[in-house]
């Protein structure tokens, strides 16, 4: 039936009590209450996004950390799930990613919407693992209560509790991957979705979601819930511990999955993960040792749409050759830009796709004006280059406005 104009459509998720003196006040009412604010909030979140609002960190723990019995460092932070439910961890923590011998008594759960995962909870053999941080409500001391003949309430926790836990997933890698040197390169670009990242230029009319990703395949199996927030990739062996621990695969800023555009191509979940894909180059480049002789397509397959490399200095230094760097790929010498236009390039750079090193398109190579200078006068400043997909429109074009002489770009 069809709602007549200026009819009050109404909702039963974020009514309140309405509280006047003389009424007659039950635990009933005051839980309705409590229900509406949480309900408020929980749409507010959705209204913001999912994903990472600060903190979260997550680092193998030094000292407690061993081969066979791995520890995780995490950092205190606030995340918001796809529920929209607020995730806090309110201090530094640690947490043990095997299976203890005797387990500890959790605290009592008094409700639970994601049921957890009944396999890969622990770490059972050698595999990449996904880590995650689940809400969960738990209850906390008890309350007098009277009027009851002397029965014992079953239901007198005195604080509910907005609790969080960790999961570990095993996440659906083919085995055939898990001896490739490019191994953490190739699951964080699964987790991107590489592969569907064209489909919208492809089918724009047929293409009506963001592109599929790995962790859609874990979804599917119910094993992800949406009351996870994902925090880090690891891949780990029993021989050698944990080989890298990796957030940027699957770690996010607040993303608005869900908006009011239809239209996947410009939404905000695209521009995320252009973001992630630079951070995540970034930090898996800082813990490979600087080398003349390293060649990106030993460890990467792909490359994010912008980056930058630290180089050697024309009078030696640490720092890689970018010859041999990008050595079989395609790509225009390096040509000088102001350091004016480094930010606002990688910013346009994260909404086009990444760079794939087996073809053979073209990459755009800079080097920063004012970086090469203090670099020439200062030993502890460190030369670096900027790349960027040669779809990101050029900024090496010879300029007539702000440039210096020894420094720039000519006709």
């Amino acid at each position: 039936m069809a709602t007549d104009l200026f009819t009050p459509v109404l909702n039963d998720r974020t009514r309140s009590v309405r509280f006047f003196n003389g009424r007659l006040l039950s635990g009933e009412a005051m839980t309705d209450e409590q229900s509406g604010l949480r309900a408020a909030r929980e749409l507010l979140a959705q209204a913001v996004g999912d994903g990472i609002a600060r903190g979260f960190e997550v680092k193998e723990a030094v000292g407690a950390s061993t081969t066979l019995a791995p520890v995780l460092a995490i950092g205190a932070g606030v995340a918001i799930n796809r529920r929209g439910e607020i995730l806090l961890l309110a201090s530094d923590t640690q947490v043990k990613l095997v299976r203890p011998a005797h387990l500890s008594t959790a605290p009592a759960s008094l409700f639970q919407t994601c049921t957890p995962p009944t396999q890969g909870v622990y770490i059972a053999d050698s595999g990449v693992y996904l880590l995650t941080v689940c809400s969960l409500g738990a209850a906390n001391g008890l309350a007098q209560a009277s009027g009851l003949g002397g029965i014992q309430a079953s239901c007198n926790a005195k604080y509910i509790v907005d609790a969080v836990q960790f999961r570990l997933l095993e996440l659906p890698v083919n085995k055939a991957i898990l001896s490739d040197q490019r191994l953490r390169n190739l699951v964080a670009y699964q987790c991107f979705g590489v592969d569907h990242l064209l489909d919208f230029a492809t089918d724009p009319f047929g293409t009506t979601g963001e592109p599929r990703t790995l962790l859609d395949e874990v979804r599917d199996t119910k094993l992800l819930t949406d009351c996870d927030v994902p925090l880090a990739l690891m891949y780990w062996t029993a021989t050698g511990g944990i080989q890298f621990l990796d957030m940027w695969s699957v770690r996010r800023r607040v993303t608005r999955t869900k908006g009011a555009t239809a239209f996947a191509a410009i939404s905000d979940a695209r521009i995320a993960t252009g973001e992630a894909m630079l951070q995540q180059f970034q930090a898996h480049l800082t813990g490979i040792p600087l080398s003349t002789a390293f060649q990106a397509a030993d460890v990467f397959r792909h490359l994010p749409p912008a980056g930058l490399v630290p180089i050697t200095k024309s009078n030696g230094g640490s720092g890689f050759d970018y010859l041999k760097f990008f050595g079989g790929k395609t790509y225009r010498s390096p040509v000088y830009v102001e350091g004016g236009a480094v930010e606002p390039l990688l910013r346009i750079a994260s909404r086009y796709p990444p760079v794939d090193l087996l073809d053979h398109e073209m990459i755009w190579l800079y080097n920063v004006r004012g970086n090469i200078q203090a670099a020439q006068a200062a030993n502890a400043v460190q030369p670096v280059l900027l790349f960027a997909n040669a779809n990101v429109p050029f900024c090496g074009e010879a300029r007539f406005d702000l440039s210096h002489a020894y420094y720039a770009n000519f006709v």
